[in-house]
């Protein structure tokens, strides 16, 4: 065989497995996409169950647009707030970020959708913080404390969000913290997770849940 023969013959080798890797990425690109996204929080739960999980508190953190580390730093735009439930010497915040979209077409936002669910169902975070999009989302979910338990919410006036009347969510419009943070976004809402009945009498449990609400309360402080 030629020179010009092997050349050609590799050619169409090499075009013909790019076009198998093009002609599966279209067919199963959101399969994929969710298979990845279930793998990252089945990887969470299983780092958090593990007994050696360094955050004290987790947040998860939903929007349609991306926000840099910076915009995100809650360890370095409220320090010294929570406590330290591990005993490691250090109170950390670690935040879990989704990004959903309107666009029912956006093959991504399946995946996140499938991500947050599983955050709900397994406790892979005890704060959610969402924007208008997710919020609408998340209010139709029986998954999170009544916030009176928490709160006086007749300080909080027209910023309490209900749902069958229950007081879940905090608009974080106007929040002094988030300013100084130079968030991105103004159209934010904050959820607790609800208590599992596990929850009640652990001792890392009870306190994560005073940190949350800490945290909660000082992003409800206005400018």
């Amino acid at each position: 065989m030629s020179i010009e023969l092997m050349e050609d013959a590799l050619k169409q080798k090499n075009t013909s497995f790019k076009k198998k890797i093009e002609n599966f990425w279209y067919y199963y690109k959101t399969l994929v996409l969710i298979v990845f996204a279930l793998l990252a929080l089945a990887a969470m739960i299983i780092f958090l169950n593990s007994g050696k999980a360094t955050s004290d508190l987790n947040i998860s953190l939903t929007t349609a647009g991306a926000l840099t580390e910076m915009d995100i730093n809650f360890n370095e735009g409220l320090p010294g707030l929570i406590k330290d439930i591990n005993g490691d010497g250090e109170a950390n915040i670690t935040i879990s970020r989704q990004f959903i979209t309107e666009d029912e077409n956006d093959e991504s936002t399946e995946a996140y959708l499938q991500t947050l669910e599983g955050q709900l169902a397994h406790k892979g975070a005890t704060l959610f913080i969402a924007d208008g999009i997710t919020r609408d989302i998340l209010l139709k979910k029986d998954a999170f404390c009544y916030l009176d338990e928490f709160f006086n919410i007749d300080e909080f006036g027209d910023r309490v969000m209900f749902r069958n009347e229950k007081p879940i969510a905090f608009s974080l419009k106007g929040s002094r913290v988030l300013k100084d943070m130079q968030f991105a976004y103004d159209d934010l809402y904050a959820f607790i997770l609800f208590k599992r009945p596990e929850d009640a009498n652990d001792p890392s449990s009870i306190l994560e849940y005073e940190n949350a609400v800490a945290v909660l309360s000082a992003l409800m402080e206005q400018e």
